[in-house]
């Protein structure tokens, strides 16, 4: 089951959505590859679906990754990723 996100275009600007609270590595990732010029992410939207750990953090035994402090993992976190970019890159086709 796909949270729900949201993404809007402003000109040469996007806000995508999401319930998580993101480590710092999927906020990068999802900026980097944005065809935005700026990419704004909001978390803990419609919901909250609590930590989203990158595996790094899982297999730290991070806090915040253990499955109390949230409903996903890390393939959680890539999927989320993938889908918040598809959903950017339908925005700036030419």
């Amino acid at each position: 089951v796909l949270p729900e996100i949201h993404v809007i275009r402003l000109g040469s600007v996007a806000i995508a959505t999401n319930p998580f609270e993101l480590f710092l590595d999927y906020g990068n990732k999802i900026r980097a590859r944005s065809p935005a010029r700026q990419t704004f992410l909001i978390q803990l939207c419609c919901g909250s679906w609590g930590y989203l750990p990158t595996k790094k953090a899982e297999e730290g035994s991070h806090y915040s990754a253990y499955v109390s402090s949230g409903y996903a993992g890390h393939e959680g976190g890539d999927l989320l990723v993938r889908k918040t970019l598809t959903e950017l890159n339908k925005l700036f086709e030419a």
